[in-house]
């Protein structure tokens, strides 16, 4: 049997697939050809997923995107850049060359239609597996992402998902969320937020200005989940970024 397996940059050799697939029988089709070659597949059911997973580390071939099972996944391309270096290929039933242009310049590699068959979707992703990996020597980002609870915070595209719902924030709104992710567990005072996120602005803000501010972003957060709450205040002291289980049922 042909194995298909590529080296880590730790060394180890890699051969399991990051399927983003709501569609159980479809993925089950593409894991037994997958199988054949003697590489895995770890199917889960949301690009939020799929993001936490590389966040963490996990060594994957390739993400996988099933478009007729994930619909709004385009939104989210560019945070999975941020999480991955990877191939990232998208297989679709509603093929278009313009939907394939904006997956393509988000940061995907392939954007391709079905094929009559699991196996030619295989070979068609051997395929991508030939292309040099035009992301693979990319330099790093600072800070690309910052994860906490259900949260995923993109700093270079400047946006925050919740489970796969991006959070419209303002700029102060979004600039307070990453100072204090930044800093998780840890307890900023008035005047360090109001130095680091108004800048030149801090001497004409005051106290009340970061209270309706974060009051908002903690109503924004709210709206978006009924998991955690994310920000603890603390008189007199200030703010900091918790992932707190609410009571909420």
């Amino acid at each position: 049997m042909r194995c298909i397996i590529i080296p880590t940059k730790g060394g180890e050799n890699v051969s399991i697939i990051l399927a983003v697939d709501k569609d159980v029988s479809v993925h089950e089709q593409q894991t037994a050809e997958w199988a054949k070659l003697g590489v895995s597949t770890m199917r889960v059911d949301t690009m939020h997923e799929a993001i936490i997973r590389l966040t963490r580390g996990d060594e994957y071939l390739f993400v996988a995107i099933n478009e007729d099972t994930i619909p709004d996944f385009i939104a989210q391309i560019p945070v999975m850049r941020d999480a991955t270096n990877i191939p990232i290929f998208v297989m679709t039933s509603s093929y278009t060359n313009q939907k394939r242009t904006r997956a393509i310049s988000l940061g995907a590699d392939v954007y391709d239609p079905f094929s009559e068959n699991a196996k030619g979707d295989v070979l068609g992703a051997l395929e991508l597996l030939k292309l040099q990996n035009k992301w693979a020597n990319r330099q790093p980002v600072p800070l690309p992402l910052l994860v906490g609870g259900d949260i995923i915070l993109s700093s270079s595209c400047r946006c925050v998902l919740i489970k796969d719902t991006e959070v419209a924030l303002t700029k102060k709104e979004f600039d307070i969320l990453v100072y204090l992710m930044t800093n998780k567990g840890q307890f900023l005072t008035h005047d360090q937020i109001l130095s680091m996120v108004w800048g030149d602005e801090y001497e004409e803000a005051s106290r009340d200005v970061i209270w309706n501010a974060i009051k908002r972003l903690r109503e924004k957060l709210n709206a978006s989940q009924d998991s955690f709450d994310y920000i603890e205040s603390k008189r007199e002291v200030g703010y900091r970024f918790v992932i707190k289980p609410t009571n909420k049922k």
